[in-house]
Protein backbone atom coordinates (compact mmCIF):
# COMPACT_ATOMS: atom_id res chain seq x y z
CA UNK A 1 0.00 0.00 0.00
CA UNK A 2 2.98 2.48 0.99
CA UNK A 3 4.17 1.79 -2.17
CA UNK A 4 1.24 2.44 -4.30
CA UNK A 5 1.04 5.62 -2.05
CA UNK A 6 4.29 6.49 -3.29
CA UNK A 7 3.89 5.96 -6.84
CA UNK A 8 0.61 8.25 -6.62
CA UNK A 9 2.44 10.48 -5.59
CA UNK A 10 5.43 10.54 -8.29
CA UNK A 11 2.61 10.49 -10.83
CA UNK A 12 0.46 13.41 -9.49
CA UNK A 13 3.83 15.03 -9.19
CA UNK A 14 5.12 14.67 -12.88
CA UNK A 15 1.48 15.63 -14.05
CA UNK A 16 1.45 19.02 -12.20
CA UNK A 17 5.55 19.61 -13.52
CA UNK A 18 3.67 18.59 -16.95
CA UNK A 19 0.81 21.07 -16.07
CA UNK A 20 3.13 24.01 -15.21
CA UNK A 21 5.23 24.18 -17.66
CA UNK A 22 1.75 23.63 -20.51
CA UNK A 23 1.02 26.88 -18.88
CA UNK A 24 3.96 28.49 -19.00
CA UNK A 25 4.69 27.93 -22.29
CA UNK A 26 0.69 28.98 -23.32
CA UNK A 27 1.91 32.11 -21.48
CA UNK A 28 4.69 33.02 -23.25
CA UNK A 29 3.23 31.99 -26.95
CA UNK A 30 -0.01 34.34 -25.80
CA UNK A 31 2.30 37.10 -24.80
CA UNK A 32 4.63 36.87 -28.05
CA UNK A 33 1.32 36.90 -30.69
CA UNK A 34 -0.01 39.46 -28.72
CA UNK A 35 2.93 41.46 -29.50
CA UNK A 36 3.20 40.51 -32.82
CA UNK A 37 -0.66 41.60 -33.07
CA UNK A 38 0.49 45.12 -31.80
CA UNK A 39 2.93 45.65 -34.44
CA UNK A 40 0.97 44.58 -37.05
CA UNK A 41 -2.04 46.50 -36.41
CA UNK A 42 -3.36 48.01 -39.74
CA UNK A 43 -2.60 51.84 -40.07
CA UNK A 44 -5.12 54.12 -41.62
CA UNK A 45 -4.30 54.73 -45.47
CA UNK A 46 -2.16 57.81 -46.74
CA UNK A 47 -4.34 58.47 -49.20
CA UNK A 48 -8.27 58.55 -49.46
CA UNK A 49 -9.02 55.16 -50.93
CA UNK A 50 -11.07 53.89 -53.51
CA UNK A 51 -14.84 55.31 -53.56
CA UNK A 52 -17.53 52.57 -52.10
CA UNK A 53 -21.19 52.31 -52.56
CA UNK A 54 -21.77 52.76 -48.57
CA UNK A 55 -19.76 53.68 -45.64
CA UNK A 56 -19.99 51.18 -42.24
CA UNK A 57 -18.80 52.89 -39.06
CA UNK A 58 -19.19 50.33 -35.73
CA UNK A 59 -19.51 52.57 -32.40
CA UNK A 60 -16.84 52.82 -30.13
CA UNK A 61 -15.83 56.65 -29.84
CA UNK A 62 -16.49 59.69 -31.07
CA UNK A 63 -12.94 59.39 -33.01
CA UNK A 64 -14.89 56.54 -35.30
CA UNK A 65 -17.66 58.26 -36.16
CA UNK A 66 -15.79 61.76 -36.92
CA UNK A 67 -13.58 59.63 -39.64
CA UNK A 68 -16.69 58.51 -41.07
CA UNK A 69 -18.33 61.66 -41.37
CA UNK A 70 -14.80 63.13 -42.94
CA UNK A 71 -14.53 60.02 -45.48
CA UNK A 72 -18.48 60.59 -46.10
CA UNK A 73 -17.78 64.58 -46.88
CA UNK A 74 -15.07 64.02 -48.78
CA UNK A 75 -16.61 62.03 -51.14
CA UNK A 76 -15.53 58.45 -50.89
CA UNK A 77 -19.58 57.55 -50.65
CA UNK A 78 -22.98 58.75 -50.47
CA UNK A 79 -24.43 57.15 -47.63
CA UNK A 80 -22.75 55.95 -44.13
CA UNK A 81 -24.47 53.57 -41.34
CA UNK A 82 -23.65 53.91 -38.08
CA UNK A 83 -23.80 50.31 -36.28
CA UNK A 84 -24.60 50.04 -32.75
CA UNK A 85 -25.53 53.18 -31.74
CA UNK A 86 -26.57 53.29 -27.99
CA UNK A 87 -30.22 53.82 -26.75
CA UNK A 88 -31.80 57.71 -26.37
CA UNK A 89 -28.73 59.13 -29.05
CA UNK A 90 -30.18 60.98 -31.85
CA UNK A 91 -28.37 62.86 -34.70
CA UNK A 92 -28.85 66.12 -32.95
CA UNK A 93 -27.02 64.77 -30.00
CA UNK A 94 -24.31 63.22 -32.24
CA UNK A 95 -23.69 66.88 -33.87
CA UNK A 96 -23.70 68.60 -30.92
CA UNK A 97 -20.91 65.89 -29.12
CA UNK A 98 -18.82 66.33 -32.29
CA UNK A 99 -19.16 70.06 -32.46
CA UNK A 100 -20.31 69.84 -36.44
CA UNK A 101 -20.58 73.19 -38.00
CA UNK A 102 -23.99 73.49 -40.89
CA UNK A 103 -22.23 71.55 -43.23
CA UNK A 104 -21.63 68.62 -41.17
CA UNK A 105 -25.10 68.69 -39.93
CA UNK A 106 -26.48 68.35 -43.04
CA UNK A 107 -24.56 65.52 -44.09
CA UNK A 108 -25.11 63.43 -40.72
CA UNK A 109 -28.96 64.46 -41.31
CA UNK A 110 -29.09 63.41 -44.95
CA UNK A 111 -26.52 60.57 -45.49
CA UNK A 112 -26.27 58.96 -42.31
CA UNK A 113 -28.48 56.22 -40.97
CA UNK A 114 -28.29 55.23 -37.04
CA UNK A 115 -28.72 51.16 -36.51
CA UNK A 116 -29.38 50.49 -32.30
CA UNK A 117 -29.80 46.99 -32.09
CA UNK A 118 -26.59 45.48 -32.46
CA UNK A 119 -24.31 44.90 -29.25
CA UNK A 120 -21.12 42.90 -30.75
CA UNK A 121 -19.26 42.86 -33.71
CA UNK A 122 -21.24 39.89 -35.25
CA UNK A 123 -24.61 42.26 -34.56
CA UNK A 124 -22.53 45.04 -36.57
CA UNK A 125 -22.04 42.83 -39.71
CA UNK A 126 -25.84 41.47 -39.61
CA UNK A 127 -26.93 44.78 -40.03
CA UNK A 128 -24.30 45.83 -42.31
CA UNK A 129 -25.47 43.37 -44.08
CA UNK A 130 -29.16 43.50 -43.79
CA UNK A 131 -28.66 47.31 -44.69
CA UNK A 132 -26.54 46.44 -48.03
CA UNK A 133 -29.30 44.13 -48.64
CA UNK A 134 -31.84 46.88 -48.50
CA UNK A 135 -29.60 49.54 -50.78
CA UNK A 136 -28.49 47.43 -52.91
CA UNK A 137 -24.50 47.90 -52.36
CA UNK A 138 -22.03 46.05 -53.81
CA UNK A 139 -18.94 47.92 -51.50
CA UNK A 140 -18.47 48.99 -48.52
CA UNK A 141 -15.61 51.18 -46.72
CA UNK A 142 -15.45 49.87 -43.13
CA UNK A 143 -14.12 52.32 -39.84
CA UNK A 144 -13.43 51.36 -36.55
CA UNK A 145 -10.41 51.22 -34.20
CA UNK A 146 -7.22 49.30 -35.68
CA UNK A 147 -6.92 47.43 -32.46
CA UNK A 148 -10.53 46.16 -33.50
CA UNK A 149 -10.02 45.55 -37.12
CA UNK A 150 -8.46 42.54 -38.02
CA UNK A 151 -11.31 41.16 -35.60
CA UNK A 152 -13.68 43.14 -37.49
CA UNK A 153 -13.01 42.23 -40.50
CA UNK A 154 -12.93 38.50 -39.98
CA UNK A 155 -16.90 38.64 -38.76
CA UNK A 156 -17.57 41.58 -42.17
CA UNK A 157 -15.60 38.76 -44.80
CA UNK A 158 -17.80 36.10 -43.34
CA UNK A 159 -21.32 37.56 -43.28
CA UNK A 160 -20.37 39.20 -45.96
CA UNK A 161 -18.41 36.86 -48.35
CA UNK A 162 -19.72 39.15 -52.11
CA UNK A 163 -18.65 42.00 -50.64
CA UNK A 164 -15.92 44.18 -52.01
CA UNK A 165 -14.68 45.46 -48.78
CA UNK A 166 -12.61 47.96 -47.75
CA UNK A 167 -10.84 49.04 -44.55
CA UNK A 168 -10.23 52.38 -42.59
CA UNK A 169 -9.06 51.50 -39.31
CA UNK A 170 -8.56 54.56 -36.95
CA UNK A 171 -5.84 55.04 -34.65
CA UNK A 172 -7.03 55.94 -30.84
CA UNK A 173 -5.56 58.98 -29.72
CA UNK A 174 -4.87 57.15 -26.12
CA UNK A 175 -2.82 53.94 -27.83
CA UNK A 176 0.93 54.87 -28.30
CA UNK A 177 2.46 51.73 -30.31
CA UNK A 178 5.85 51.82 -28.65
CA UNK A 179 4.48 52.21 -25.46
CA UNK A 180 1.38 50.68 -24.86
CA UNK A 181 2.52 47.45 -22.72
CA UNK A 182 2.92 50.51 -20.02
CA UNK A 183 -0.47 51.38 -19.54
CA UNK A 184 -2.55 48.88 -17.47
CA UNK A 185 -5.75 50.03 -19.42
CA UNK A 186 -4.66 50.06 -22.86
CA UNK A 187 -2.68 46.34 -22.01
CA UNK A 188 -5.70 44.74 -20.82
CA UNK A 189 -7.85 46.46 -23.98
CA UNK A 190 -5.59 44.86 -26.24
CA UNK A 191 -5.31 41.27 -24.85
CA UNK A 192 -9.00 41.27 -24.38
CA UNK A 193 -9.50 41.81 -28.21
CA UNK A 194 -6.79 39.56 -28.89
CA UNK A 195 -8.15 36.70 -27.19
CA UNK A 196 -11.50 37.75 -29.24
CA UNK A 197 -9.65 37.68 -32.34
CA UNK A 198 -7.89 33.86 -31.77
CA UNK A 199 -11.30 33.18 -31.04
CA UNK A 200 -12.85 34.48 -33.77
CA UNK A 201 -9.97 32.78 -36.28
CA UNK A 202 -10.30 28.99 -34.66
CA UNK A 203 -14.31 29.86 -35.02
CA UNK A 204 -13.73 30.17 -38.90
CA UNK A 205 -11.30 27.29 -38.79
Amino acid sequence: MAMTNKNADSHFARLGRWLAGTGFVLVLSFIAGLQHFVLTLPKSPSDTGPPSDGIVVITGGQQRLATGLHLLQAGLSQKMLVSGVGPGVSKAILATELGLDAAGRATLACCVELEFAAGDTRGNAVAAARWVRENQLSSILLVTANYHMPRAELVFRTYLPQLALNLWPVSPHEFDPKTWWRTASILRLLGREYAKYLTEYARGL
